[in-house]
């Protein structure tokens, strides 16, 4: 299948490592201009993704830094990019987690800085780049979640109820820039093999009492497909739906979770 990204600016957000890198080497794979950044203090990490990424694909990213809960930062890096590269097609919003927790756990303080994080840099980074899309005659954003947004997850709650502001806002948005040809779709992962499970299983292990391979062990059980999801099967998806051959699903969430959440 022709992706017809080969030369269009593609940014992703938060992109250094885990699901962000995913797309930008997917993205990177069909000849796009991609944009890979993260902050300061993973700017060794950001410069070994560009190299990964270069080796596997042959096409090198562009690198720079942001700060994801500054939105003058935001607007500073896509301004950057369509000045060095040229009008932005497509833009893939990511962003750490927040803290897990329950409820009690967490002052208005938590929930502000969750908020910042986990919707308001999504915000601020599509209010930035739709001019550029504008201009090009249409574009694509994907919205990085979690399966929550179906299914909510256990101790979990910040992420939970921001990600679904995340889902509200980008149904919204599909419907208002349809006219301009720009498609907006969400997609929720489940359990992929990031640093981020990696730490959250280490969490869940030492509350069972028993070794994180124990604990995983366990945990692939409960799965349809018996193992996690990988960065690139999530790559795949999202670099589909930041394409031109997408054409037509807009305002969607997608789950991408080996069939394991029971919701429709």
């Amino acid at each position: 299948m022709e992706y017809g990204l080969k030369d269009k600016v593609v940014l992703c957000m938060a992109s250094a490592a885990g699901l962000g890198k995913g797309i930008a080497m997917e993205c990177a794979r069909e000849g796009a201009k991609v944009v890979i950044c993260t902050s300061e203090p993973y700017k060794e990490q950001l410069m070994q993704a560009q190299a990964d990424i270069e080796k596997e694909t042959g096409n090198k990213p562009y690198t720079y830094l942001y700060d994801v809960m500054d939105g003058d930062s935001i607007k500073a890096l896509v301004d950057k990019v369509v000045e060095d590269l040229g009008d932005i097609f497509a833009l893939a919003n990511m962003c750490p987690g927040p803290k897990p927790g329950p409820f009690d756990s967490f002052d208005d303080a938590a929930w502000s800085g969750a908020f910042e994080l986990c919707l308001l840099s999504y915000v601020r980074a599509i209010r930035a780049c739709l001019p550029s899309m504008k201009r090009l005659g249409g574009g694509r954003i994907i919205n990085s979640t979690s399966s929550s947004v179906k299914d909510c997850l256990d101790n979990l709650i910040l992420s939970n109820t921001m990600r679904m502001g995340v889902v509200g806002m980008s149904k919204t948005l599909a419907r208002e820039v349809g006219k301009d040809n720009i498609l907006v779709n969400v997609i929720g992962p489940g359990r992929i093999g990031t640093a981020r499970i990696t730490n959250l299983n280490k969490m869940r292990a030492e509350k069972a009492g028993v070794s994180v391979e124990e604990y995983e062990k366990m945990d692939l059980k409960g799965f349809p497909m018996g193992r996690y999801g990988t960065t690139d099967e999530y790559g795949r998806l999202a670099c589909f739906l930041l394409s031109e051959a997408n054409t037509y699903i807009s305002g969607q969430t997608i789950l991408l979770d080996g069939a394991m959440t029971g919701a429709y």
